[in-house]
């Protein structure tokens, strides 16, 4: 086994892309769009749980309901992502700010170690939101935390050649 070492060379990537199609969503891999500047990024998978107690035991009884995924980040805004005017289409146009507004679903990958073949991502599904830029005389940078709020399961897959 073993470790994926951001400090090592390898960072951990996150593109946003378009969705296409009714009921069979794909990526469009031309108008993808890279969120430059993370700070740090968290990956929620929570399932969660119904506890019950009946009378013939002793002990709770418990049962999983649907999980609850999210990813979540802090990033420098990058005046392209965050406004738009990246691509010539989708979100790439609208950026964070408009895409968030305007409740459009995107489809994302969030790679561990690099977009390198051999590397881990995870994918999905969601809506951007938590976005709330704050600048002070401290950090006097742009920084806004990003949500994406996963619509439905992650997948996970490996770059291939």
């Amino acid at each position: 086994m073993s470790v994926i070492n951001t400090s090592a060379g390898d960072e951990a990537v996150l593109h946003i892309y378009d969705l296409v199609g009714g009921g069979n969503v794909e990526l469009v891999e031309a108008n993808v769009t890279v969120v430059p500047f993370m700070q740090d990024v968290t990956i929620n998978n929570s399932t969660g749980t119904f506890r019950y107690k009946t009378l013939d035991s002793s002990s709770e009884s418990v049962v999983t309901t649907p999980a609850t995924n999210q990813l979540s980040l802090n990033a420098i805004v990058d005046d392209g992502v965050f406004f738009g005017g990246v691509n010539a289409t989708g979100f790439g146009t609208a950026g964070l700010i408009g895409t968030s507004d305007a409740k459009t679903q995107i489809g994302f990958r969030i790679y561990f170690n690099g977009v390198d073949s051999g590397s881990r991502y995870l994918e999905g599904i969601g809506f951007i939101g938590g976005l709330s830029p704050t600048v002070n005389p401290d950090a006097p940078l742009w920084v806004t935390p990003v949500t994406i709020e996963v619509n439905g399961d992650y997948t996970s897959a490996t770059v291939t050649p």
